[in-house]
């Protein structure tokens, strides 16, 4: 399995407001490359912007160039539906609470991930898969049996697919003890620093929301893992009309997300080098490179080890 070449990049700006014109629907700002990624240099008289993660010099007619490309253009820029995402969580302890103690949540069935995907006019699209499991699930229901398992897994679940909305993302599927979300184009970019917010606030729900309802309820702790890479995939409906037909996103991108997911240690957040290159800095600059030994089998294009990163940033 080789994920994709890098088929795009992108440059981390520090944004000043110059003006807005409501009535134009246009808003006029000046960028400056974040210092805490780049740095100018002078080389053999020419001006050079170096970035100091990718350990790569850009000439200044590149910026000058992607700014005339920018200037009068559409910004595709989607926020999350939480502004406090702390605030948020502890919205939810005791919706959680009740739920683990076996009240059920009235829900209408929608497929809201199928109406989206049917919308689209192309078959091939970039996306952020996120994956995430809660560990060792198997022992756990053996431990508690399976009514009490199937209230948290459908307590965990149902929480966890309300964040990926929050964060603009859609469910692609539940695994049984998880679930694989993605975020799609238009505004790829900012989907990526959306599904690393959603994956953090994922985590955190886990841990200072379920756990300690858990332990309130009577009931083992749990734990959960993360795996996250971005790229190209198609859609397809799969399936047979004779029993079950759905949309569903093929490609590398998806069981890459799988696997590096599987690497992940209890509590712990893995990227694939893609997705890594396309997080903002304040992300990106908490990850670091980490060994999966022999049995980790896949290449890049080059024919190297595929990199696989930790976010080593806990604020759980």
């Amino acid at each position: 399995m080789r994920p994709e070449r890098f088929s795009s990049f992108r440059m981390d700006f520090e944004f000043e407001v110059l003006d807005v014109d409501e009535d134009a629907g246009k808003i006029s700002v000046c960028m400056r490359p974040d210092p805490r990624r780049y740095e100018w240099q002078e080389i053999d008289g020419q001006k050079y912007l170096y970035d100091k993660l990718d350990e790569t010099l850009f000439p200044i007619q590149i910026l000058e160039d992607a700014a005339q490309r920018l200037e009068g253009g559409p910004i595709n820029f989607q926020p999350a539906m939480i502004e406090d995402a702390d605030e948020y969580l502890q919205s939810r302890k005791s919706s959680v609470t009740r739920m683990l103690q076996g009240f059920q949540v009235q829900a209408t069935f929608e497929d809201k991930s199928e109406e989206f995907l049917e919308s689209l006019a192309e078959n091939k699209l970039r996306f952020v898969i996120l994956s995430i499991d809660v560990v060792n699930s198997t022992q756990l229901a053996a431990t508690i049996g399976d009514e009490r398992y199937a209230q948290l897994i459908t307590t965990i679940l149902h929480e966890l697919s309300e964040i990926t909305v929050k964060f603009r993302g859609h469910v692609l599927k539940y695994t049984g003890d998880g679930l694989i979300a993605y975020f799609a184009e238009p505004s790829f970019i900012t989907k990526h620093d959306l599904a690393i917010d959603g994956a953090i606030t994922m985590l955190k729900l886990v841990y200072e929301v379920v756990k300690p309802a858990c332990d309130e309820c009577g009931l083992l702790p749990v734990d959960a893992r993360i795996g996250l890479e971005s790229g190209e995939a198609y859609i397809e409906t799969v399936g047979s009309n004779l029993t079950k037909q759905q949309k569903d996103i093929i490609g590398v991108v998806v069981s890459l997300s799988s696997k590096i997911q599987e690497q992940a240690h209890p509590g712990e957040i893995y990227l694939g080098e893609t997705m890594l290159r396309h997080l903002h800095v304040q992300w990106r600059q908490h990850c670091k490179p980490i060994e999966l030994g022999e049995d980790w089998r896949y290449e890049d294009p080059d024919g190297d080890t595929y990199r696989v990163y930790r976010m080593n940033l806990k604020p759980w």
